[in-house]
């Protein structure tokens, strides 16, 4: 991929990402069944409890919801990140830009996106970095593969 097809992406990820905030999407719960049968459906794994740290320790990402990691051009991407409670900020980059997800309660920050129409000569495989910082600047990242179809 040449710097070209790179910055183009870029600019169409960042423009498509800050300009388009949909709803946020709250993280799905298992509903406990009511059948006297047991359920053949596997109940999603339950999140992490928030790590309750003091303000100067190292911030720590303790869980990363995507909605999907194979989007389609055009649907609403959903990113929920758990966070030790230190964590005053979490930016989300793609393709070398960034923006903010709000914080929406003690290490607990979400957004949902609109994913953008990318031209057919790009790779649709990305990298979402996710960076955690405490009011000192420390980072913490984990990084997650999605791929836009």
């Amino acid at each position: 991929m040449n710097r070209f097809s790179r910055a183009a992406l870029a600019l169409g990820l960042l423009a498509a990402v800050s300009s388009i905030a949909l709803a946020r999407a709250p993280v799905p719960t298992p509903v406990p069944s009511v059948s006297a049968t047991p359920s053949q459906t596997p109940s999603p794994a339950p999140t992490p409890t928030i790590l309750m740290l003091p303000p100067d320790a190292a911030p720590q990402i303790l869980w990363v919801g995507l909605s999907s990691t194979t989007p389609k051009a055009g649907e609403a991407l959903s990113v929920t990140v758990l966070t030790s409670s230190n964590v005053a900020s979490v930016e989300v980059r793609v393709g070398g830009y960034g923006f903010n997800l709000p914080k929406t309660d003690v290490g607990r920050f979400e957004g949902a996106y609109a994913v953008p129409q990318l031209p057919f000569f790009m790779n649709h495989n990305l990298v979402m970095q996710v960076i955690a910082r405490n009011t000192a600047g420390v980072a913490a990242t984990s990084s997650a593969q999605i791929q836009i179809r």
